[in-house]
């Protein structure tokens, strides 16, 4: 009876030794979730606001007026900083 109360309890001490092992690896996995969710939502912001932003500048049929100039801008700084967020944590963790 004592040899099992013995290995429920070296169950709980080698939880609790490699507690701070398994947080490290579960922050690596949340950062690279984030990093691709940043790479996937940012190229395409970034491509359709440089898109619209082109059809503005060479009047290929998109509408010009201050409020979509402003969508725009904000599409693809929004896009550009996701891109280089989720590059940024990508090339961080894999060095």
């Amino acid at each position: 009876m004592n040899k099992k109360s013995i290995k429920k309890d070296n169950a709980v001490i080698m939880s609790d030794r490699y507690l701070s092992e398994s947080g490290v690896q579960g922050g690596k996995i949340i950062g690279e979730h984030i990093a691709l969710g940043s790479l996937i939502i940012g190229i395409p912001l970034l491509t359709i606001g440089t898109y619209a932003l082109l059809n503005m500048l060479f009047d290929w049929g998109f509408p010009i007026n201050s409020a979509i100039i402003i969508l725009v801008l904000l599409v693809i700084i929004i896009g550009l900083l996701m891109t280089i967020g989720g590059y940024n944590i990508y090339r961080t963790k894999n060095v």
